[in-house]
């Protein structure tokens, strides 16, 4: 991938994520000029690049990944994040209630 794309991937996650440049940099502990340079391509420390994927809620291997379907894989990544925090009985429930969706949709 190159720094160009990472940049791109960056851009399109904070902004899915429903983030400003100035909140994302300010959460990273940035510069709202050097988090514009990222998102134009240029390099930075692995240690910047691991707060990033931090502060959007993702990993390093999705920003370093070529994926296409970014926002079906933040979502998934959001929904794993929210059900890892529900104890056995609720993760239970919310999988019958998926289920029952399932059936009714069909």
């Amino acid at each position: 991938m190159s720094l160009l794309n990472l940049g791109e991937k960056i851009r399109n996650t904070r902004l899915k994520c429903g983030l400003t440049q100035d909140k994302l940099a300010e959460m990273v502990d940035i510069s709202t000029n050097f988090m514009s340079l990222i998102e134009n391509g240029r390099n930075m420390s692995v240690e910047t690049l691991v707060k990033i994927a931090d502060a959007l809620g993702v990993t390093v291997d999705f920003l370093l990944s070529d994926t296409l379907d970014m926002q079906s894989d933040v979502l998934s990544l959001q929904i794993s994040e929210s059900v890892s925090t529900l104890n056995e009985s609720e993760k239970m429930f919310f999988l019958n209630m998926i289920k029952q969706y399932k059936n009714i949709q069909k």
